[in-house]
Protein backbone atom coordinates (compact mmCIF):
# COMPACT_ATOMS: atom_id res chain seq x y z
CA UNK A 1 0.00 0.00 0.00
CA UNK A 2 2.80 2.43 0.86
CA UNK A 3 4.49 1.69 -2.49
CA UNK A 4 1.24 2.44 -4.37
CA UNK A 5 0.79 5.71 -2.49
CA UNK A 6 4.38 6.69 -3.30
CA UNK A 7 3.80 5.97 -7.00
CA UNK A 8 0.59 8.03 -7.01
CA UNK A 9 2.34 10.90 -5.23
CA UNK A 10 5.22 10.94 -7.72
CA UNK A 11 2.76 10.79 -10.63
CA UNK A 12 0.82 13.73 -9.22
CA UNK A 13 3.99 15.79 -8.72
CA UNK A 14 5.16 15.04 -12.27
CA UNK A 15 1.85 16.30 -13.69
CA UNK A 16 2.18 19.68 -11.97
CA UNK A 17 5.32 20.95 -13.66
CA UNK A 18 3.90 24.29 -14.77
CA UNK A 19 2.40 24.97 -11.34
CA UNK A 20 5.77 24.30 -9.72
CA UNK A 21 7.50 26.44 -12.35
CA UNK A 22 5.12 29.29 -11.53
CA UNK A 23 5.86 28.87 -7.84
CA UNK A 24 9.59 29.15 -8.60
CA UNK A 25 8.94 32.33 -10.58
CA UNK A 26 6.98 33.81 -7.67
CA UNK A 27 10.02 33.24 -5.45
CA UNK A 28 11.85 35.94 -7.45
CA UNK A 29 9.48 38.68 -6.26
CA UNK A 30 11.34 40.81 -3.70
CA UNK A 31 10.03 40.48 -0.16
CA UNK A 32 9.56 43.80 1.65
CA UNK A 33 10.22 42.18 5.03
CA UNK A 34 13.73 42.90 6.33
CA UNK A 35 14.57 39.78 8.34
CA UNK A 36 13.94 37.16 5.64
CA UNK A 37 15.55 34.46 7.77
CA UNK A 38 12.59 34.51 10.16
CA UNK A 39 9.79 34.53 7.60
CA UNK A 40 7.04 32.05 8.51
CA UNK A 41 4.77 32.88 5.59
CA UNK A 42 6.79 32.90 2.33
CA UNK A 43 5.39 35.47 -0.10
CA UNK A 44 5.46 33.08 -3.07
CA UNK A 45 3.32 30.53 -1.21
CA UNK A 46 0.81 33.18 -0.13
CA UNK A 47 0.49 34.49 -3.69
CA UNK A 48 0.09 31.00 -5.15
CA UNK A 49 -2.57 30.07 -2.59
CA UNK A 50 -4.38 33.35 -3.31
CA UNK A 51 -4.49 32.48 -7.01
CA UNK A 52 -5.67 28.94 -6.23
CA UNK A 53 -8.45 30.34 -4.02
CA UNK A 54 -9.50 32.84 -6.72
CA UNK A 55 -9.79 29.98 -9.22
CA UNK A 56 -12.05 28.18 -6.79
CA UNK A 57 -14.33 31.20 -6.50
CA UNK A 58 -13.19 32.83 -3.27
CA UNK A 59 -13.04 36.49 -4.23
CA UNK A 60 -12.42 38.76 -1.22
CA UNK A 61 -9.62 38.89 1.35
CA UNK A 62 -11.73 37.36 4.13
CA UNK A 63 -12.97 34.40 2.07
CA UNK A 64 -9.57 33.77 0.48
CA UNK A 65 -7.89 33.70 3.88
CA UNK A 66 -10.65 31.44 5.24
CA UNK A 67 -10.04 28.98 2.41
CA UNK A 68 -6.29 29.09 3.12
CA UNK A 69 -6.84 28.34 6.81
CA UNK A 70 -9.01 25.32 6.04
CA UNK A 71 -6.56 24.06 3.39
CA UNK A 72 -3.29 24.20 5.29
CA UNK A 73 -3.25 20.38 4.99
CA UNK A 74 -4.26 20.30 1.29
CA UNK A 75 -2.26 17.46 -0.29
CA UNK A 76 -2.06 19.15 -3.70
CA UNK A 77 -0.61 22.33 -2.23
CA UNK A 78 1.82 20.27 -0.17
CA UNK A 79 2.96 18.49 -3.32
CA UNK A 80 3.44 21.75 -5.23
CA UNK A 81 5.22 23.43 -2.30
CA UNK A 82 7.16 20.23 -1.53
CA UNK A 83 6.65 20.63 2.21
CA UNK A 84 4.62 18.98 4.92
CA UNK A 85 3.65 22.06 6.92
CA UNK A 86 2.08 25.14 5.33
CA UNK A 87 1.91 28.19 7.58
CA UNK A 88 -1.07 30.50 7.15
CA UNK A 89 -0.72 34.21 8.08
CA UNK A 90 -3.18 36.22 10.13
CA UNK A 91 -5.67 38.49 8.37
CA UNK A 92 -3.63 41.64 9.02
CA UNK A 93 -0.37 39.98 7.92
CA UNK A 94 -2.04 38.61 4.79
CA UNK A 95 -3.35 42.05 3.87
CA UNK A 96 0.09 43.64 4.43
CA UNK A 97 1.71 41.02 2.20
CA UNK A 98 -0.61 41.76 -0.70
CA UNK A 99 -0.46 45.55 -0.50
CA UNK A 100 3.35 45.46 -0.27
CA UNK A 101 3.87 43.02 -3.15
CA UNK A 102 6.03 44.43 -5.94
CA UNK A 103 3.38 44.91 -8.65
CA UNK A 104 5.91 45.24 -11.45
CA UNK A 105 7.65 42.01 -10.47
CA UNK A 106 4.31 40.16 -10.32
CA UNK A 107 3.29 41.68 -13.67
CA UNK A 108 6.54 40.43 -15.25
CA UNK A 109 5.73 36.89 -14.08
CA UNK A 110 2.16 37.24 -15.39
CA UNK A 111 3.40 38.30 -18.83
CA UNK A 112 6.00 35.55 -19.00
CA UNK A 113 3.46 32.87 -18.06
CA UNK A 114 1.00 33.77 -20.82
CA UNK A 115 3.42 34.89 -23.53
CA UNK A 116 3.47 31.49 -25.25
CA UNK A 117 -0.32 31.39 -25.47
CA UNK A 118 -0.88 34.66 -27.33
CA UNK A 119 -0.60 35.45 -31.05
CA UNK A 120 -0.21 39.25 -30.68
CA UNK A 121 -1.71 39.97 -34.11
CA UNK A 122 -4.85 41.83 -33.03
CA UNK A 123 -4.75 43.72 -29.73
CA UNK A 124 -7.46 45.60 -27.83
CA UNK A 125 -6.47 48.12 -25.17
CA UNK A 126 -9.02 49.44 -22.73
CA UNK A 127 -8.97 50.84 -19.23
CA UNK A 128 -10.91 49.51 -16.26
CA UNK A 129 -11.44 51.44 -13.05
CA UNK A 130 -10.92 49.38 -9.91
CA UNK A 131 -14.10 50.45 -8.16
CA UNK A 132 -13.03 48.94 -4.85
CA UNK A 133 -10.13 51.41 -4.68
CA UNK A 134 -12.37 54.41 -4.00
CA UNK A 135 -10.79 56.67 -1.41
CA UNK A 136 -12.24 56.00 2.03
CA UNK A 137 -11.41 56.03 5.72
CA UNK A 138 -7.74 55.82 6.65
CA UNK A 139 -6.57 55.82 3.02
CA UNK A 140 -7.53 59.43 2.23
CA UNK A 141 -4.13 60.06 0.62
CA UNK A 142 -4.73 57.32 -1.95
CA UNK A 143 -6.18 58.08 -5.38
CA UNK A 144 -8.68 55.96 -7.27
CA UNK A 145 -6.75 53.31 -9.22
CA UNK A 146 -7.26 51.87 -12.69
CA UNK A 147 -5.58 49.43 -15.05
CA UNK A 148 -5.10 49.27 -18.79
CA UNK A 149 -5.93 45.72 -19.85
CA UNK A 150 -4.16 44.60 -23.03
CA UNK A 151 -6.09 41.77 -24.66
CA UNK A 152 -5.14 39.36 -27.43
CA UNK A 153 -8.41 39.40 -29.36
CA UNK A 154 -7.77 36.05 -31.08
CA UNK A 155 -7.13 34.09 -27.87
CA UNK A 156 -9.37 36.33 -25.70
CA UNK A 157 -6.91 36.64 -22.83
CA UNK A 158 -5.25 39.68 -21.29
CA UNK A 159 -1.50 39.24 -21.54
CA UNK A 160 -0.33 42.54 -20.03
CA UNK A 161 -1.46 45.42 -17.81
CA UNK A 162 -0.44 48.98 -17.12
CA UNK A 163 -1.19 50.61 -13.76
CA UNK A 164 -2.58 54.14 -13.53
CA UNK A 165 -4.45 56.62 -11.39
CA UNK A 166 -7.87 57.98 -12.29
CA UNK A 167 -7.11 60.78 -14.71
CA UNK A 168 -6.87 61.15 -18.46
CA UNK A 169 -3.24 62.24 -18.55
CA UNK A 170 -2.26 59.11 -16.66
CA UNK A 171 -3.94 56.91 -19.28
CA UNK A 172 -2.20 58.67 -22.18
CA UNK A 173 1.16 58.27 -20.45
CA UNK A 174 0.46 54.59 -19.79
CA UNK A 175 -0.46 54.05 -23.45
CA UNK A 176 2.80 55.68 -24.52
CA UNK A 177 4.69 53.30 -22.24
CA UNK A 178 2.84 50.36 -23.78
CA UNK A 179 3.95 51.39 -27.25
CA UNK A 180 7.56 51.72 -26.10
CA UNK A 181 7.48 48.22 -24.58
CA UNK A 182 9.44 45.57 -26.50
CA UNK A 183 6.50 43.22 -25.98
CA UNK A 184 4.64 45.13 -28.71
CA UNK A 185 7.35 45.29 -31.35
CA UNK A 186 5.67 43.17 -34.03
CA UNK A 187 5.10 45.08 -37.28
CA UNK A 188 1.94 43.11 -38.05
CA UNK A 189 0.09 44.03 -34.84
CA UNK A 190 -3.24 45.83 -35.13
CA UNK A 191 -4.27 47.96 -32.12
CA UNK A 192 -7.88 48.91 -31.46
CA UNK A 193 -9.00 51.60 -29.03
CA UNK A 194 -12.17 53.12 -27.71
CA UNK A 195 -12.83 56.83 -28.10
CA UNK A 196 -11.03 57.81 -24.88
CA UNK A 197 -7.72 56.70 -26.39
CA UNK A 198 -8.15 58.54 -29.70
CA UNK A 199 -5.30 60.94 -28.95
CA UNK A 200 -3.11 62.06 -31.83
CA UNK A 201 0.10 61.44 -29.83
CA UNK A 202 -0.88 57.79 -29.40
CA UNK A 203 -2.14 57.08 -32.92
CA UNK A 204 0.72 58.93 -34.63
CA UNK A 205 3.23 56.99 -32.52
CA UNK A 206 1.65 53.71 -33.64
CA UNK A 207 1.78 54.85 -37.25
CA UNK A 208 5.42 55.97 -36.99
CA UNK A 209 6.34 52.57 -35.56
CA UNK A 210 4.91 50.87 -38.64
CA UNK A 211 2.01 49.31 -36.73
CA UNK A 212 -1.72 49.52 -37.48
CA UNK A 213 -4.65 50.91 -35.55
CA UNK A 214 -8.44 51.17 -35.61
CA UNK A 215 -9.86 53.96 -33.46
CA UNK A 216 -13.49 54.74 -32.67
CA UNK A 217 -14.47 58.38 -33.17
CA UNK A 218 -16.55 60.44 -30.77
CA UNK A 219 -16.51 64.06 -29.73
CA UNK A 220 -13.31 63.87 -27.70
CA UNK A 221 -11.13 65.30 -30.49
CA UNK A 222 -12.10 68.72 -31.81
CA UNK A 223 -13.69 68.51 -35.28
CA UNK A 224 -12.32 64.99 -35.90
CA UNK A 225 -15.63 63.13 -36.03
CA UNK A 226 -17.32 66.00 -37.86
CA UNK A 227 -14.62 66.05 -40.51
CA UNK A 228 -14.87 62.27 -40.93
CA UNK A 229 -18.63 62.55 -41.52
CA UNK A 230 -18.12 65.36 -44.04
CA UNK A 231 -15.51 63.29 -45.89
CA UNK A 232 -17.77 60.23 -46.03
CA UNK A 233 -20.64 62.31 -47.40
CA UNK A 234 -18.47 63.40 -50.36
CA UNK A 235 -18.57 59.82 -51.67
CA UNK A 236 -21.36 58.76 -54.03
CA UNK A 237 -21.17 55.31 -52.50
CA UNK A 238 -18.99 53.30 -50.16
CA UNK A 239 -15.79 51.73 -51.47
CA UNK A 240 -16.84 48.41 -49.97
CA UNK A 241 -19.83 47.17 -47.94
CA UNK A 242 -20.34 44.22 -45.63
CA UNK A 243 -23.58 43.21 -43.90
CA UNK A 244 -24.26 40.56 -41.31
CA UNK A 245 -25.99 37.68 -43.07
CA UNK A 246 -28.00 36.75 -39.98
CA UNK A 247 -29.38 38.76 -37.12
CA UNK A 248 -28.72 37.39 -33.66
CA UNK A 249 -29.89 38.00 -30.12
CA UNK A 250 -28.01 40.31 -27.80
CA UNK A 251 -27.84 39.84 -24.03
CA UNK A 252 -30.87 42.18 -23.82
CA UNK A 253 -32.88 39.83 -26.08
CA UNK A 254 -32.88 42.16 -29.05
CA UNK A 255 -32.04 41.19 -32.61
CA UNK A 256 -28.94 42.98 -33.83
CA UNK A 257 -27.49 43.39 -37.31
CA UNK A 258 -24.68 45.56 -38.63
CA UNK A 259 -23.89 47.20 -41.94
CA UNK A 260 -20.24 48.17 -42.37
CA UNK A 261 -19.36 50.71 -45.05
CA UNK A 262 -15.73 51.34 -45.93
CA UNK A 263 -14.49 54.59 -47.47
CA UNK A 264 -10.98 54.70 -48.90
CA UNK A 265 -9.17 56.02 -51.96
CA UNK A 266 -7.93 53.85 -54.81
CA UNK A 267 -5.60 56.56 -56.13
CA UNK A 268 -3.73 57.41 -52.91
CA UNK A 269 -3.35 56.21 -49.35
CA UNK A 270 -4.71 59.25 -47.51
CA UNK A 271 -8.48 59.45 -47.33
CA UNK A 272 -8.72 62.44 -44.98
CA UNK A 273 -6.25 65.17 -44.05
CA UNK A 274 -6.19 66.42 -40.47
CA UNK A 275 -3.84 68.90 -38.85
CA UNK A 276 -3.01 66.54 -35.98
CA UNK A 277 -3.46 62.99 -37.28
CA UNK A 278 -1.13 61.38 -39.80
CA UNK A 279 -1.88 58.77 -42.46
CA UNK A 280 -5.65 58.29 -42.16
CA UNK A 281 -6.23 55.70 -44.90
CA UNK A 282 -9.72 54.37 -44.11
CA UNK A 283 -12.96 55.66 -42.66
CA UNK A 284 -15.51 53.11 -41.48
CA UNK A 285 -19.21 53.70 -40.86
CA UNK A 286 -21.04 51.03 -38.87
CA UNK A 287 -24.84 51.14 -38.79
CA UNK A 288 -26.20 48.92 -36.02
CA UNK A 289 -29.89 48.00 -36.03
CA UNK A 290 -31.59 46.68 -32.92
CA UNK A 291 -35.03 45.09 -33.28
CA UNK A 292 -37.34 44.11 -30.45
CA UNK A 293 -38.56 40.62 -31.50
CA UNK A 294 -41.82 41.10 -29.57
CA UNK A 295 -42.89 44.52 -30.82
CA UNK A 296 -40.90 44.78 -34.04
CA UNK A 297 -39.69 48.21 -32.93
CA UNK A 298 -36.26 49.04 -34.39
CA UNK A 299 -33.51 51.43 -33.36
CA UNK A 300 -30.48 52.44 -35.42
CA UNK A 301 -27.16 53.83 -34.23
CA UNK A 302 -24.24 54.96 -36.37
CA UNK A 303 -20.62 54.75 -35.30
CA UNK A 304 -17.53 56.01 -37.12
CA UNK A 305 -13.98 54.71 -36.91
CA UNK A 306 -10.73 55.49 -38.69
CA UNK A 307 -7.68 53.40 -39.50
CA UNK A 308 -4.17 53.91 -40.85
CA UNK A 309 -4.41 50.94 -43.22
CA UNK A 310 -6.68 49.51 -45.90
CA UNK A 311 -8.51 46.20 -46.00
CA UNK A 312 -12.02 44.93 -46.77
CA UNK A 313 -15.23 46.02 -45.07
CA UNK A 314 -15.68 42.43 -43.84
CA UNK A 315 -12.30 42.41 -42.10
CA UNK A 316 -12.98 45.79 -40.49
CA UNK A 317 -16.29 44.34 -39.28
CA UNK A 318 -14.44 41.47 -37.66
CA UNK A 319 -11.74 43.67 -36.08
CA UNK A 320 -14.24 46.19 -34.69
CA UNK A 321 -16.41 43.44 -33.21
CA UNK A 322 -13.34 41.76 -31.73
CA UNK A 323 -12.53 44.91 -29.78
CA UNK A 324 -15.57 44.30 -27.61
CA UNK A 325 -13.98 41.08 -26.39
CA UNK A 326 -12.08 43.23 -23.91
CA UNK A 327 -15.47 44.37 -22.55
CA UNK A 328 -16.48 40.71 -22.26
CA UNK A 329 -13.25 40.15 -20.34
CA UNK A 330 -14.17 42.96 -17.97
CA UNK A 331 -17.62 41.41 -17.58
CA UNK A 332 -16.02 38.11 -16.58
CA UNK A 333 -13.80 39.90 -14.06
CA UNK A 334 -16.89 41.40 -12.45
CA UNK A 335 -19.12 38.31 -12.62
CA UNK A 336 -16.62 35.54 -11.83
CA UNK A 337 -14.16 37.31 -9.52
CA UNK A 338 -16.48 40.09 -8.26
CA UNK A 339 -13.76 42.65 -8.93
CA UNK A 340 -16.08 45.66 -8.67
CA UNK A 341 -17.22 44.55 -5.21
CA UNK A 342 -13.74 43.91 -3.82
CA UNK A 343 -12.57 46.63 -1.44
CA UNK A 344 -8.84 47.34 -1.81
CA UNK A 345 -8.19 51.00 -1.05
CA UNK A 346 -4.41 50.76 -1.01
CA UNK A 347 -2.26 49.13 -3.71
CA UNK A 348 -4.99 46.97 -5.31
CA UNK A 349 -2.87 45.94 -8.29
CA UNK A 350 -1.41 42.67 -7.00
CA UNK A 351 -4.83 41.12 -6.36
CA UNK A 352 -6.06 42.57 -9.70
CA UNK A 353 -3.21 40.81 -11.54
CA UNK A 354 -4.08 37.53 -9.83
CA UNK A 355 -7.73 37.97 -10.81
CA UNK A 356 -6.66 38.36 -14.45
CA UNK A 357 -4.52 35.25 -14.01
CA UNK A 358 -7.58 33.23 -12.96
CA UNK A 359 -9.81 34.52 -15.79
CA UNK A 360 -7.07 33.70 -18.31
CA UNK A 361 -6.82 30.12 -17.09
CA UNK A 362 -10.61 29.75 -17.35
CA UNK A 363 -10.54 31.19 -20.88
CA UNK A 364 -7.72 28.97 -22.10
CA UNK A 365 -9.66 25.91 -20.94
CA UNK A 366 -12.78 27.25 -22.66
CA UNK A 367 -10.86 27.85 -25.91
CA UNK A 368 -9.83 24.19 -26.01
CA UNK A 369 -13.10 22.65 -24.85
CA UNK A 370 -15.93 24.98 -25.84
CA UNK A 371 -17.71 22.42 -28.06
CA UNK A 372 -16.79 19.39 -25.97
CA UNK A 373 -18.65 17.72 -23.11
CA UNK A 374 -15.75 17.54 -20.69
CA UNK A 375 -17.38 18.88 -17.53
CA UNK A 376 -19.66 16.64 -15.46
CA UNK A 377 -21.90 19.58 -14.55
CA UNK A 378 -22.90 20.47 -18.10
CA UNK A 379 -21.92 22.68 -21.03
CA UNK A 380 -18.42 24.15 -20.98
CA UNK A 381 -18.80 27.81 -20.04
CA UNK A 382 -16.74 30.17 -17.89
CA UNK A 383 -19.27 29.81 -15.06
CA UNK A 384 -19.17 25.99 -15.24
CA UNK A 385 -15.38 25.98 -15.23
CA UNK A 386 -15.47 28.06 -12.04
CA UNK A 387 -18.10 25.74 -10.56
CA UNK A 388 -15.93 22.68 -11.21
CA UNK A 389 -12.94 24.42 -9.64
CA UNK A 390 -15.00 25.10 -6.52
CA UNK A 391 -15.61 21.39 -5.93
CA UNK A 392 -12.48 19.79 -7.42
CA UNK A 393 -8.96 20.67 -6.31
CA UNK A 394 -7.45 18.30 -8.88
CA UNK A 395 -9.30 20.07 -11.71
CA UNK A 396 -8.15 23.45 -10.40
CA UNK A 397 -4.53 22.28 -10.28
CA UNK A 398 -4.70 20.99 -13.87
CA UNK A 399 -5.69 24.44 -15.17
CA UNK A 400 -2.06 25.41 -14.61
CA UNK A 401 -0.87 22.58 -16.86
CA UNK A 402 -2.75 23.53 -20.03
CA UNK A 403 -0.77 23.35 -23.25
CA UNK A 404 0.51 26.40 -25.07
CA UNK A 405 -0.94 27.68 -28.32
CA UNK A 406 -4.44 26.38 -27.68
Amino acid sequence: LEDKLLILTKKRINTMKKAKKLLEALKTIPDYRVDTGKIEYPLHEVLFMTLFALLKGYTNFKDILGWMVFNAENYILKDIFEKEIIQIPSKSTYHRLLINTDNNALEAIFREYFLDYVLQKSIAIDGKWLKGSDVNGQYTQESHKAMLNILDKDIKIVFAHKFLDKNKRSEIKALQEVLEDKLFSEDSQIFSFDALSTQFEILNTIDEQGKKYIAKLKGNQKNLKEKAIETVELFDKATDVYEDKDTYLTEHNQLVSRRVELFSSSSCNTIMHHEHFNNIQSLIRVTKTLIDPKTGESKKTIQYSMANFKTTAEEFHEKILQHWRVETYHYHLDMLTEEDDHIAYKEPFSIAILRSFSINLYQIFLNANKDKKVLPTGKTTMAEIKRNCRHRDDFTAQLFEQKDFI
